[in-house]
């Protein structure tokens, strides 16, 4: 995490139990090394419900997570 040098959007689904795991250990230690980490966590959605839209549990959470990204 030292090499990150731009914003961390992090975008999740409730239901990959392992990587929800992460994010509040990432939190801390993003936040103790003075970078940007913004975790979203999609209730119902799945992993990787970006590309498995079609079964992901949580239509909505595609186009919100798209509409978080910065250019």
């Amino acid at each position: 995490m030292t090499k990150i040098n731009a914003p961390v959007l992090g975008l999740y689904g409730e239901n990959d139990a392992r990587v929800v795991a992460s994010i509040e250990p990432a939190v801390a230690a993003m936040r103790s090394l003075g970078k940007s980490y913004e975790p979203h966590v999609y209730p119902k959605a799945t992993h990787s419900f970006v590309v498995f839209q079609e079964v992901a549990g949580n239509p909505e959470a595609v186009p919100d997570g798209w509409s978080r990204r910065r250019t």
